[in-house]
């Protein structure tokens, strides 16, 4: 059996090391593009990322990759390679959940930045400004505050789970209503407007992909009261990029932190740049020490399922 892995930048350490558990495979690494053809060639398994699954290097995978059954995708995201193209026949995995602590608490950092008013505190100590007495009237906490978190897959539930240690009452908005630990409810995505008029806190966690893109409306923007905030660490085409801009210009919703963008990087001209109520960070969510699991773990885990032809786990797409 041959396995390749394509992820520039990426340590291909913990994978060698773990697969000396079966001599018999070949382990082939593309550290490029243009390496991708002799790599993938004759590979029954592709491990990857959704950063670097671009479409030049997707048309090259599909072009030599006529073996491939299994693509291994070392994100939680897919959405950039589904985009750019797969394979015909294969299963996809990924690492859902892998991160979801760390994303949680940029969820976090970002809630309190905005209702702290760190932009704010920030701009003024650039300024050597001792600015409290101009800060501290619009500044606000999370404590009883009504979130509304959008997706309560593994990083919503643990978002949800670190909000209510700030005493938020947290509603969930999700495909099933099933009772959910940490949330108060869980209502279902056609109460999305209806549950925005009451959110102090709009949180977007869903996963992207046909059914999620561009949920959070022009209509859904609309219905948010002006003291509210709405937070992005999912996707960026999950909201409609222009009419969040019209809001937050017009001061009809209070702010918005944004890990993730409909463009990335976030071009120059973006008007989001200089919002004094906006806060960005560059799709970092994910970042920080390596936690408890590894997708090393998760891939190894996978391929004694794969070698005794059972179920895999993590899977996203049955067959392509």
């Amino acid at each position: 059996m041959k396995i390749a892995l394509y992820n520039p930048v990426y340590d291909t350490t913990p994978f060698r090391d773990a697969l000396r558990e079966f001599p018999d495979i070949q382990f082939a690494v593309a550290e490029d593009e243009k390496n991708i053809p002799a790599a993938i060639e004759g590979a029954e398994i592709l491990i990857t990322g959704n950063r670097f699954y671009l479409p030049e290097a997707a048309a090259l995978i599909r072009e030599h990759g006529k073996s491939l059954r299994w693509l291994s995708f070392v994100t939680s995201g897919v959405d950039k390679a589904v985009a750019s193209g797969l394979p015909k026949g294969v299963i996809v995995t990924n690492v859902a959940g892998m991160r979801a602590f760390a994303v949680a608490e940029q969820a976090l950092a970002l809630m309190l930045g905005l209702v702290r008013q760190i932009r704010a505190t920030e701009l003024a100590r650039q300024r050597e400004d001792w600015a409290r007495d101009d800060v501290s009237p619009n500044m606000t906490n999370l404590a009883r505050k009504h979130l509304v978190i959008v997706g309560t897959g593994a990083i919503g539930q643990d978002i949800a789970r670190k909000a209510k240690a700030f005493d938020m009452h947290v509603t969930g908005i999700s495909r099933r209503t099933d009772p959910l630990p940490h949330f108060d409810e869980v209502r279902g995505r056609d109460a999305l407007i209806a549950t925005t008029h009451e959110a102090d806190m709009l949180l977007i966690a869903a996963l992207a992909g046909p059914e999620t893109d561009g949920m959070i409306t022009r209509e859904v923007i609309a219905a948010m009261k002006p003291t509210a905030f709405i937070v992005n660490i999912a996707r960026g085409s999950l909201i409609d990029e222009p009419a969040l801009i019209e809001a937050l210009k017009a001061g009809r919703i209070a702010g918005a932190g944004l890990d993730v963008q409909e463009t990335e990087p976030l071009p120059k001209d973006s008007p989001l740049w200089d919002m004094d109520n906006v806060l960005l960070t560059p799709h970092v969510a994910g970042a920080g020490d390596p936690g408890t699991v590894t997708p090393a773990a998760i891939f190894m885990e996978n391929l004694r399922l794969w070698r005794a032809g059972k179920r895999l786990n993590k899977v996203v797409i049955e067959k392509t």
